[in-house]
């Protein structure tokens, strides 16, 4: 086509690009090639069609999106090369096919579904009688640490070592905002 033209309209985020492309496609006859993420919240929106309407629809996305605060640039590429066409008919979204289901496949999906399931009762093991709650285990674990212990902790694991020490010279607060050091220090002094 002698008259085809491309496109294209940078904005910033999906919301100002589904906006640019909605105005373009409502205010002239042009197609929707994609929209490209360029990079971090950046997108390109481009268009194909006749140089006429591309120009019409183009202006109509930058009227759009200008109250957004999200128009970066536009641009309009008049009789594109075919060469240049290459570099963007590539990047053509595929239209989806439409996969029809004939009906003895979701009738046997639809037995297989039905299918009960057999429950068995479990019983009970012998060895419940063995077991020991958690919260007695901790309470009898040794919390003493030495200094070098305490230093190679992260800062998240001395706090928690912190809130569950009982006579801590810290209150919360202080344990929530307080550095490794200060940490290691009530530690070693509780």
């Amino acid at each position: 086509m002698a008259g085809e033209a491309l496109g294209l309209i940078e904005v910033r985020g999906m919301l100002g690009a589904v906006v640019a492309a909605d105005a373009a496609l409502k205010a002239a006859n042009v197609t929707l090639l994609n929209i490209e993420p360029v990079k971090a919240g950046l997108r390109t929106v481009q268009l194909n069609g006749d140089v006429g309407a591309i120009r019409a629809a183009v202006d109509a996305a930058v009227a759009a999106v200008a109250d957004l605060d999200c128009y970066l640039a536009s641009h309009v590429i008049a009789r594109v090369d075919e060469q240049t066409k290459r570099i963007y008919g590539a990047i053509q979204v595929p239209q989806k096919e439409i996969i029809k289901e004939d009906e003895e496949s979701v009738q046997e999906i639809e037995e297989v579904q039905a299918i009960e399931l057999i429950q068995e009762e479990i019983a009970p093991s012998q060895t419940t009688e063995n077991l020991v709650q958690v919260d007695e285990i901790e309470d009898s674990l040794d919390t003493t640490f030495t200094r070098e212990e305490l230093e190679k902790m992260r800062v998240v694991k001395l706090r928690e070592i912190a809130y569950r020490t009982e006579g801590i010279s810290l209150t919360k607060k202080q344990i929530k905002f307080g550095n490794k050091q200060t940490l290691i220090d009530a530690l070693l002094k509780k």
